[in-house]
């Protein structure tokens, strides 16, 4: 076990956002969600079996003595492949909107159009509600300011 892990330290590389994206295809992702829901099941039932003799996992490893051990191992790989799904997603679509819309809210800027003014109108446009108005606004405005 400290193998595995000392070879997933050693070899885990840092990519950057757009190299993810193009990593984390839809069929990527299908084949990832695929992995985590059966890693999850293994989870769940070494959880509730860890230390019983008749375990599945003694096909594996004889001792019982490491079953917690590669249930926490497993429950840390199960995070790490979520984190990265996380991550290849698309989580801020607000952002990508905005920056789809770029040249317009350009042109309402050189319109000399508040920042504010702006971010209504595009929530309007959005249908956003009164509780998601009140969150977003800022968001949004920040967004909209930082634009160039």
């Amino acid at each position: 076990m400290h193998c595995l892990i000392s070879f997933f330290i050693a070899n885990f590389k840092i990519v950057t956002t757009e190299t993810w994206r193009v990593l984390m295809s839809a069929l990527m992702r299908k084949i990832l969600y695929f992995i985590l829901a059966f890693l999850m099941v293994m989870d769940f039932y070494l959880i509730f079996n860890a230390g019983n003799p008749n375990s599945f996992l003694r096909l594996l490893i004889k001792d019982t003595s490491y079953d917690i051990t590669v249930t926490v191992a497993l429950s840390v790989i199960i995070a790490i492949i979520s984190m990265m799904m996380i991550r290849g997603s698309d989580q801020n679509s607000i952002k990508a909107i905005l920056e789809r819309n770029s040249s317009h809210i350009m042109a309402l800027k050189k319109q000399n159009r508040s920042n504010e003014d702006i971010a209504e109108s595009f929530l309007d446009e959005m249908g956003a509600g009164k509780v998601s108005r009140v969150l977003l606004k800022q968001k949004v405005s920040r967004y909209i300011s930082k634009m160039k």
